[in-house]
This record gives structure tokens, C-alpha cells and sequence, in this order.
């Protein structure tokens, strides 16, 4: 008998059970749990049906069926000898092909692609006439009237007129200064705004720390035990009475099929039995 059929017989002798009682509560048939004990695979059914068994037999017995699936298939694949490989087909070479253009089929893409480019180039492409807006009449100037002065005298102010001052001057007369020799009062320049008050910063976020204990299983006698650390399995075998197993991590759970032969010690602290049943788990801290 290889690992697999004994883990499976320790662990089903560990639960007080007998291949009965197994087939009663996994309705599946003593001679397959029979088959699986003694590493007897040519009894059991195809592998597809095969490993359905053994995961729901695994689960039956409080063992991992991942791990039990995988030395399954290890002892399984060392008594069939492995996998046979089939040798790869020959490959038949076609014969190549002369490839001849047809014109037809040439002439005709032509021709669609000049009544494409020529719709496009109708519809979106092509120059249109803009029809601009009726030119606004010219707006003559008033005539001057005319001079009553006769040739050959002088005309008068009057008679000329004052200049009128250019277009955003204005006409009325600069102020002069009464004391030109007094300094010019400079004006005080504007106190500058002060700066607004830069924001405080957000506080920065406190990485959440988790606290790490010291886990140790302590065994008083030959059980199957099955512990996971944060998650991740790390042991899952039947161990010996006085077999000591310390982890770090956050949290543990802990299972076993004779749980009142288990102890756990949390950062030195004894917790006590796993519990008082024979299928017990527990987690920690």
C-alpha cells in the first residue's frame, strides 16, 4: 500500500468509521473506497468518475481534496506508467497553384471605383458658388457750402473757423499748475494682496498593521491534522503523539478527526483541546 491508500485508511480509522458507514453517508459503492484504500485503481471507473470519488471521499473523511486529488493522480499516473504519446501525422504537401489574373474581374473593380470616386468627389469634393451679400451703397459726403469770400481778400477766423480737435480728444483746456517749481506727490503704490492661506495637507493614511502571533500544535496522540495559516494549508498529514508544529501569521484554523488529542498554544497560551468532538475545527486567535 502506497501514501495515498494510507492516508485514506488513517485518516477513516482516525474518524471511527467503517467502509459501511461510508458508503451509507457518501452513497457511493464500498468496493470503489475499497479500491482506493489498497491503491487498487483497475477497480474504479473511468478517471473523469474517478476523481469525483475521490474529492467527495476526501471531504467525507475532513481531509484537503485538493491535496488528496493531487497524490491521487501522482499514484495513479505511476501505476499506469504515465501518458502515451501519440506520434504526430505526417504532413501532406499540396501542390502549389499558378496564379493567373483575370482582367475581367480587374476592369470591373476599375470601373466601380471611378463611379465611387466620382460620387464622392460630386458630393462632398467639388467647388460650389458662394452667393455673397448685396454690396451696401456708397454714402457720399455732404458738400462743403459755398465761400462767400470774393477773390483776392483774406478771410477770417470767422470765415474759417476753429479746428475741430481729432476723434477721443477732448476740447476743454489742460489744467496748468499753479506752483510748477513744487516736486509732484508721487502716489503710494497699493499694498500688494496677500497670498491666500495655503491648505493644510490631508494627513496621511496609517498603513493598517497586522499583528502577527506564534502558533504551535501541540499533539498527544497519533491524529490526522489539517491547519491553514492566513489562508495558505500548511500541514495537512497525520501526525505522531508528541509531534510539535509551530507557525507565524494572523490567523489559523485548525482541523482534525480526533480533535481532544489536539492542543493549541497561541503566543505561549495554552487554548486547551481543539475540542471535544471527534470532527472538530477551531480558529485562532
Amino acid at each position: 500500500m502506497g501514501e495515498f491508500g494510507e492516508l485514506l485508511r488513517n485518516a477513516r480509522a482516525y474518524r471511527g468509521v467503517s467502509l459501511h458507514d461510508a458508503e451509507r453517508a457518501t452513497r457511493i459503492s464500498r468496493r470503489y473506497l475499497a479500491a482506493l484504500e489498497q491503491e487498487a485503481f483497475e477497480h474504479l471507473p473511468p478517471l473523469t468518475y474517478a476523481r469525483g470519488i475521490v474529492r467527495i471521499y476526501a471531504q467525507y473523511l475532513g481531509l484537503d481534496p485538493v491535496a488528496v486529488l493531487a497524490k491521487f493522480e501522482d499514484a495513479h499516473g505511476q501505476r499506469s506508467l504515465g501518458f502515451r504519446v501519440v506520434p504526430s501525422a505526417r504532413t501532406v504537401q499540396e501542390p502549389l497553384m499558378h496564379w493567373a489574373p483575370n482582367f475581367a474581374v480587374i476592369a470591373f473593380m476599375l470601373a466601380i471605383s471611378a463611379i465611387v470616386f466620382a460620387l464622392v468627389y460630386t458630393t462632398y469634393l467639388a467647388p460650389r458658388e458662394t452667393v455673397g451679400p448685396p454690396s451696401l451703397a456708397s454714402t457720399s459726403e455732404p458738400a462743403a457750402p459755398p465761400s462767400t469770400t470774393t477773390p483776392g481778400s483774406t478771410p477770417t477766423t470767422a470765415e474759417i473757423g476753429t479746428p475741430s480737435p481729432p476723434a477721443g480728444v477732448s476740447s476743454q483746456p489742460s489744467p496748468t499748475l499753479e506752483n510748477p517749481t513744487s516736486p509732484v506727490h508721487a502716489t503710494a503704490p497699493a499694498s500688494p494682496t496677500p497670498p491666500p492661506a495655503s491648505q493644510a495637507p490631508a494627513p496621511a493614511a496609517t498603513p493598517s498593521t497586522r499583528t502577527e502571533h506564534v502558533f504551535e500544535i501541540v499533539v498527544v496522540g497519533r491524529v490526522w491534522v489539517q491547519a491553514t495559516v492566513d489562508g495558505q494549508t500548511v500541514v495537512a498529514e497525520v501526525l505522531d503523539a508528541g509531534a510539535r508544529r509551530v507557525f507565524r501569521g494572523s490567523t489559523m484554523t485548525v482541523s482534525s478527526g480526533n480533535a481532544p488529542l489536539v492542543r493549541v498554544l497561541v503566543d505561549g497560551e495554552d487554548r486547551g483541546p481543539l475540542g471535544q468532538r471527534w470532527d472538530d475545527t477551531a480558529s485562532y486567535p
